[in-house]
């Protein structure tokens, strides 16, 4: 594997493409792609801004660039601290405002490379902070990707108690900044091999990830995997010759429209430069749509520090959780496109709310919720929206809805 400053390139000859595979890789527009180097692009929630990494003879930087809604980008700049920035592999959480980084060799860390966070605060992105001893380790610690609703993160890592070499390992958020001892993601995923520079899906169930040894096409390939309906890790499948070839491939990321990915290529003339193609049917994921949420106070106006409950309501999907909503009320979170939802919203102090929300097609949705607190509940009109009950149910209503009284 090729690293430079510790991030996975992909190196793809141009002469092997014809052969090789049935895809049709595409440069980046100009300003993102540079005479310098340019490497491993992940985009956000609603598909609007792309973060990547710069390597010029003097640094690695940080760089986010914007898109308009029919994709044309609009702007690049420098994140401010990317002078001290010189690690490999970052992620941003979903609602844009969390970022989780590689920085290595800083004073205080804990081992080579370390994983690190900063919050957006007004527009400012915060000093770097290490996530400390119960994330990091004394070996080396990279490539992070947040997973679904941004509550939990994986990484690469050559901590010990993995199957060998570089395994890809996981810890969920436990609190506002406090996050879980990691764990290994299991023998569906890692190997005797080196696993590394993971990305999940914004759909919280599809895995991409890199992988060496003998049993692919050549020095890393890329693999792909399901999460199963017993939160295990099916076992990964080979992306095939139409995407792996001889050389080295790593670093892809996917668009939220489930379709589009995005990777690190070499060429003669512009060193390392982004390319974006189109997913083969098989590897490529339902579309998502960005749900921006506000929550505020009923009466003040003033935002609530809340949190969703989230589930699909046809699939009688699993109920997950959102993160905490900001200083400003806000939640972005990431929803299938044409499916119904139930949304529940809960923060100390005030009456629980919920929601239906039905399906709609477009990439970003607008959701505002305003909570009534317990001190001015007092012969409030509570509306739950997401009770749903069938035929079998209705001998029972009268009780249930007797319950649902006394707990008003």
């Amino acid at each position: 594997m090729i690293k430079i400053a510790m991030i996975c390139l992909v190196i793809i000859p141009l002469c092997m493409q014809a052969q090789d595979h049935d895809v049709s890789f595409i440069a980046m527009t100009e300003g993102i792609n540079t005479v310098d180097n340019e490497e491993l692009g992940r985009w956000n929630l609603d598909g609007k801004s792309l973060i990547f990494t710069r390597l010029t003879k003097e640094r690695v930087g940080l760089n986010i660039a914007q898109f308009d809604n029919a994709g044309k980008m609009i702007s690049v700049g420098a994140i401010p601290f990317d002078a001290i920035y010189n690690g490999g592999g970052h992620t941003l959480s979903p609602d844009g405002k969390h970022l989780v980084f590689t920085l290595c060799g800083r004073q205080g860390g804990m081992g080579g490379c370390d994983l690190y966070t900063s919050e957006l605060i007004k527009g400012v992105w915060t000093t770097p902070k290490n996530l400390g001893t119960d994330v990091n380790s004394s070996a080396w610690d990279s490539q992070p990707v947040f997973g679904l609703d941004g509550q939990n993160i994986y990484f690469a890592s050559t901590r010990t108690g993995g199957f060998g070499g570089t395994d890809i390992w996981m810890t969920r958020q436990i609190s506002p900044g406090k996050w879980s001892q990691p764990v290994n993601v299991g023998a569906g995923i890692n190997t005797i091999n080196n696993e590394g520079s993971p990305y999940i899906h914004f759909d919280g169930r599809t895995l991409y990830f890199m992988r060496d040894g003998t049993t692919g096409l050549g020095g890393y390939d890329l693999y792909f995997a399901q999460l199963g309906i017993n939160d295990q890790w099916k076992r990964a499948e080979n992306m095939g010759n139409e995407i792996n070839s001889p050389a080295d491939e790593g670093g892809l990321a996917i668009h939220p429209n489930g379709k589009t990915a995005i990777i690190t290529r070499f060429t003669p003339d512009r060193q390392n430069d982004l390319f974006q193609f189109q997913l083969p049917e098989k590897f490529s994921s339902a579309p998502l749509q960005a749900l921006n949420v506000v929550v505020k106070d009923m009466q003040t106006h003033k935002p609530v520090k809340a949190r969703l409950e989230i589930y699909q309501v046809e699939a009688f999907d699993t109920t997950r959780l959102s993160q905490w909503a900001d200083d400003q009320g806000k939640i972005a979170t990431p929803i299938l496109r044409n499916k119904s939802y139930g949304v529940i919203a809960e923060a100390e102090g005030y009456i629980l709310y919920s929601a239906n929300l039905p399906g709609e097609n477009s990439d970003v949705r607008n959701l505002e919720i305003k909570m009534i607190s317990l001190g001015s509940a007092k012969d409030q009109v509570i509306v739950l929206q997401n009770v749903f009950l069938n035929r079998d149910l209705q001998p029972f209503c009268p009780r249930l809805f007797r319950n649902l009284k006394k707990l008003c």
